[in-house]
């Protein structure tokens, strides 16, 4: 593990408890398993298809949203996430739940602990290549562990919403686009980037870059799509307007 996910992994771990808070008060883990909808866009629903009784794997798990609303579908579903303060949590969450999750903490550049050829579908969705300094080894392990015909299913919070100022009235360029960083940032609460005493480090990637260190891994692409345009209440900006997701589907080979 390099320097930059010992730190996010750090800060992650920290966080756990302030995010699992949050959560609860919104309280979308204890409905996700009966309502995917409220997890998944439609689009993410169909791409999938069918999961009941398949092999999934979700990567950088996070709150495991993702995770229990797999399981309600029907999936054996194994949860990977670099935090063990946040796998602890979904533990919990799970086990009132009644959901079963097999759980494994891993850096999502390497997943020597799980088998090559293992699922039928990973799933990585929200906010995780941000916190990876390596797209290309990220998606590389992503793929080895599909079986063949497997699809690898991505959902980003989109690039164009990471290169502005923080500032609610308008839109200044912070960070031109293709500045990948790593950029630094002091944080306190969850998803705050303002001082806080602990040290995080996040990477912009652009659109082609997502798009090319998956064909480049040797997936077919299945779908790109950009979706959405609303703004989210936690955004330091007023980006309503801009692109919000970044979907890609990709199938391995046979």
């Amino acid at each position: 593990m390099n320097e930059y996910h010992a730190a996010n992994k750090k800060r992650w771990n920290l966080a756990a408890p302030q995010y699992a808070e949050k959560h609860d008060k919104k309280g979308t883990w204890r409905i996700a398993h009966r309502q995917p909808q409220v997890v998944f866009r439609e689009q993410e629903l169909e791409l999938m298809g069918p999961v009941r009784k398949r092999d999934v794997c979700v990567l950088g798990s996070g709150d495991n949203l993702a995770v229990f609303a797999l399981v309600g579908m029907g999936a054996r579903v194994t949860s990977v996430d670099i935090s063990s303060q946040q796998l602890k949590v979904a533990r919990q969450r799970s086990t009132e739940l009644g959901l079963a999750v097999h759980y494994v903490e891993a850096d999502v550049t390497d997943l020597s602990g799980l088998a090559s050829a293992a699922f039928d579908l990973v799933y990585t969705g929200g906010h995780v290549g941000v916190w990876v300094s390596d797209l290309r080894a990220y998606y590389r392990e992503a793929i080895r562990i599909l079986r063949p015909g497997g699809l690898l299913l991505i959902s980003e919070y989109h690039p164009f919403r990471r290169i502005w100022k923080d500032q609610a009235t308008a839109l200044e360029v912070g960070y031109s686009y293709f500045d990948n960083g790593p950029h630094e940032y002091n944080t306190g609460e969850p998803l705050d980037r303002s001082s806080g005493g602990v040290v995080q480090y996040e990477f912009h990637w652009t659109v082609s870059q997502y798009l090319n260190a998956v064909i480049e891994q040797g997936a077919e692409l299945v779908k790109f799509a950009e979706l959405g345009d609303a703004a989210e209440g936690w955004e330091y900006a007023p980006l309503a307007g801009l692109p919000q997701v970044l979907i890609i589907a990709g199938r391995k080979s046979p």
